[in-house]
């Protein structure tokens, strides 16, 4: 019995122990659903997006966004990269900006965006981020957007984000592939 005490005091112990988390992962593809909520109109569609750490902490980054209302098509499009700073071993700090892009009918038009933001693992398998910006197509306004990941599988994630972007709201559910 005394040589099975150490045993059992070390895997009580061990499992009340904090446990390592996971970095965040900078390179991923993913895709999914999206609302677009306009206040004079509600639009479904889909989402493309993708992120790429060029080395330790330079990334680049690209969004497709497509709406269909049942008598227009919107779409958004952002390409840019930006600058992540690890803030600790499971959390990161970024600033970016991109180059804008909208097309709808009878309406295109080019502009850029400014932002920052924070993502972190908070559990092994959960990653939240929030991020504020600027984004200036046709008429600047400030931004904001919030989402969470959660990692079903150490390749897979799905997500929910909500970002309020000048006189419009999108929200997106989506699937991840990390790579």
């Amino acid at each position: 019995m005394q040589k099975r005490l150490p045993v059992i005091a070390a895997l009580v112990f061990s499992a009340f122990a904090p446990t390592t988390l996971a970095a965040v992962n900078w390179q991923f593809v993913e895709g999914g659903y999206s609302d677009l909520d306009a206040g004079y109109t509600d639009a479904d569609g889909f989402t493309i997006a993708s992120k790429y750490l060029m080395d330790n902490n330079i990334y680049l980054n690209g969004d497709y966004k497509h709406f269909d209302e049942s008598d227009a098509d919107f779409s958004m499009l952002t390409l840019g990269g930006g600058y992540r700073m690890p803030l600790s071993s499971q959390t990161d700090a970024y600033f970016g900006a991109n180059f804008e892009r909208i097309d709808s009918d009878g309406y295109d038009d080019n502009g850029f965006s400014l932002n920052a933001g924070v993502r972190s693992m908070v559990l092994p398998e959960l990653e939240l981020a929030g991020q504020i910006g600027y984004y200036d197509v046709n008429d600047g306004d400030f931004t904001m957007k919030v989402s969470a990941n959660y990692y079903f599988a150490p390749r897979w994630a799905v997500g929910l984000s909500h970002e309020e972007l000048d006189n419009f709201d999108i929200t997106q559910l989506t699937a991840r592939y990390t790579f």
